[in-house]
């Protein structure tokens, strides 16, 4: 989502449920003589607002399961602010915290692992029903378990009822999970690779339920995943994350169709879609970089073709692309010693496959034919 589209957003009178800014994370490392910390989250803000979906994206340990918990209330942040409904989060006991989770539940990316296997799915959904609304009991009890199995497309109930976690599939846990989590009536779901452990083939069915509760709930959804393709067909807005700082951020169809950052086209080209995302013909050097120790500005300078000084003297600042996004690289700045401007015609000439071109910034790998 565009700067211009929140102001839209804001000026209609939507304001956003759940919204992070400048929220930082640092873990201190044990076992070290110095203050070492991992830079698991840097100066990252988003905002979630009713009725859409937000996708968070990025290869595994660039900081998205950290946002999601930092956003749960699961871990403090160490700078920065949460926000539910305009007003500043500070959960300080176990009162505050269960109102907290009556707002914002999270959904795990392992089914299994989230369920308690001596439970009965009726004591699952049940003990979930009474801890968020404690006058249900008896026949009321069992009519909102047999509505909640309802909702997530478990029919008929008295099917699953009396099943334990282990006697359902992978995609049947998923929907109890999403059912316990519904319990509480939330205005924000954080979905945590909700489809990551399950079959291609009702991964579908899983992102389908989420959006009918989108649709038709007005729920707002944290989407994360490391699968651009699923962002498109699923999220109105994409956040790229690289590192533990947002590199690219806008609407899932400019960022998946056009991207920006040179890490969001490494995303794009390694995606299969039907469709035929934006072919990206480069290959990324090295390894991701360490959090303990993480490379001064650009993060992804250390991989990335076309880095130079610039890149790794100072942090780039967020620039406003032609298709809307933002993006956080020196490519799309008029800068003194920038590598070359404007980026958008990098991307170009990257998507194309089989297109030959110089190397602005003396990198032989720039362009992998």
């Amino acid at each position: 989502m565009s700067e211009f589209q929140r102001a839209a957003l804001e000026s209609a009178g939507r304001d956003p449920i759940l919204s992070a800014t400048h929220v930082t994370k640092h873990y201190p490392v044990s076992g070290l003589r110095h203050k070492a910390v991992v830079h698991a989250a840097d100066d990252v803000s988003l905002s979630l607002y009713p009725g859409q979906v937000v996708a968070l994206v990025g290869e595994s340990g660039s900081g998205k399961s950290t946002i999601a918990k930092l956003l749960a209330e699961l871990e403090p942040i160490t700078s920065g602010s949460i926000k539910l409904e305009g007003k500043e989060v500070k959960v300080s006991s176990g009162h505050h915290f269960r109102w907290y989770t009556s707002q914002v539940q999270m959904i795990f990316q392992d089914p299994f692992g989230s369920l308690n296997s001596i439970h009965t799915v009726s004591y699952i959904l049940g003990r979930a029903l009474q801890i968020h609304k404690k006058n249900l009991h008896g026949a009321q009890l069992d009519a909102a378990i047999r509505d909640l199995l309802t909702r997530v497309n478990l029919t008929p109930a008295e099917r699953y009822i009396g099943k334990f976690p282990h006697e359902l599939s992978g995609g049947q846990r998923q929907r109890v999970s999403i059912a316990r989590a519904l319990a509480a009536d939330p205005k924000v779901l954080l979905a945590d690779e909700p489809i990551s452990m399950l079959d291609v083939s009702i991964r579908l069915g899983i992102l389908n339920l989420l959006k009918e509760l989108r649709d038709k709930d007005g729920i707002a959804i944290l989407y994360i995943t490391h699968d651009v393709a699923s962002a498109r067909y699923f999220a109105d807005e994409t956040l790229v994350m690289y590192a533990g700082r947002i590199v690219e951020r806008g609407d899932s169809e400019a960022v998946t169709q056009h991207p920006a950052h040179p890490y969001t086209a490494l995303l794009v080209g390694a995606a299969p879609d039907p469709d035929q995302l934006a072919a990206v013909s480069y290959a990324a050097r090295g390894e991701a970089p360490s959090l303990i120790n993480p490379p001064s500005g650009c993060r992804f300078r250390t991989r990335c073709p076309f880095a130079n000084e610039l890149c790794a003297r100072e942090i780039p600042p967020v620039s406003t692309t032609s298709y809307g996004q933002e993006v956080a690289c020196w490519l799309y700045t008029n800068e003194p010693g920038a590598p070359l401007s404007p980026g958008a015609n990098l991307i170009a000439r990257m998507s194309r496959p089989g297109t030959e071109d110089e190397n602005p910034s003396g990198h032989n790998e720039q362009v992998a034919q």
